[in-house]
């Protein structure tokens, strides 16, 4: 092991990621095809990222509604849209 002095990088924002959320909150209720998976596995749980707010661009939780289907090609597709966020209490 060794030390190697440098500065510290930018942490890493997602600009796609925050620019695809933004698009979704300017046509609420609309769904949006948001990215392709080869397999299910990866689609189904950016799905659930998006739905449970994980990835920060799409929060608070709640926020958006996400889901995944399959298209001609076999290739699974994620779809988003933006419902609004949920009043509390």
């Amino acid at each position: 092991m060794h030390a190697r002095f440098a500065p510290l990088p930018d942490k890493r924002t997602h600009h796609a990621t925050y620019e695809t959320a933004a698009a979704l909150r300017d046509r609420p209720g609309e769904w949006a095809h948001v990215d392709t998976h080869p397999n299910s596995n990866r689609a189904s749980n950016q799905a659930h990222r998006i739905r449970t707010g994980k990835l920060a661009a799409f929060r608070p939780a709640g926020a958006f509604e996400a889901t995944i289907r399959t298209d001609d090609d076999e290739a699974i597709n994620v779809y988003a849209r933006y419902v609004g966020a949920i009043a509390t209490p």
